[in-house]
């Protein structure tokens, strides 16, 4: 088969990419580098089925052009990281509402099949009297700017929903709950990286509140 990943420099884009390949498919490959990083992947760029395009998912010609070779298409391109998400939430919500859109379109154009990844966050504030969550529980999201990525990302879901039940997209939803690993950067908030790199050298671990708080 012939695969496109978006985000596919990233954390977790650059491990699917890998496995893919390794499972003799062909990978084309988006990442504006935002928060992917050419050195996850830097050990496949010599592999003749992997190719690697720089671009952004918000340009409508480089997704239609990339899905016209795709039987599959993983779209894993979002902004993420509590720290960017608080700090830029017009972008966050524009990248991960618009790019989604476009990803659904263009699939629904050429054919394709698409996986949408998602996030636990769209189960909504926590509470640690109402565990594990339910698909049927009320969602609620707090008015702090940082619930823009928890919404956006339940928009993405309806919209991918939308698309199955309208346009008979074939559609699949991953949720994604707090993957940690080689290769993930602390750098944009992410938490479980930051206590490692405060553990491995030595310093204190910062715990925001009491530690006691419940997330997703």
């Amino acid at each position: 088969m012939t695969v496109f990943i978006t985000g596919a420099a990233g954390f977790i884009g650059s491990h699917l990419a890998e496995r893919l390949i390794g499972l003799g498919e062909i990978v084309h490959a988006l990442d504006n580098f935002s928060t992917g990083n050419a050195e996850n992947v830097k050990h496949l760029k010599d592999n003749e089925r992997f190719h690697l395009h720089e671009g952004n998912v918000l340009d409508v010609h480089t997704v239609n052009r990339l899905s016209e070779k795709a039987d599959v298409i993983y779209h894993l391109a979002a902004v993420v990281g509590v720290k960017l998400v608080f700090d830029q939430p017009v972008q966050t919500i524009d990248t991960n509402v618009t790019g989604t859109s476009n990803i659904l379109d263009a699939a629904t154009r050429h054919g394709c099949r698409v996986v949408i990844t998602s996030s636990s966050e769209v189960y909504g504030t926590g509470n640690k009297q109402r565990t594990p969550f339910k698909e049927e529980d009320p969602l609620s999201f707090r008015s702090s700017l940082r619930w823009s990525y928890a919404c956006s990302k339940a928009l993405d879901e309806y919209l991918a929903r939308a698309y199955s039940r309208e346009k008979k997209l074939p559609v699949s939803i991953a949720r994604l709950f707090n993957c940690v690993g080689p290769r993930q950067t602390g750098a944009y908030g992410m938490v479980i990286p930051s206590f490692v790199s405060q553990a491995l050298n030595e310093e204190p671990i910062t715990v925001h509140g009491d530690g006691e708080q419940v997330r997703c």
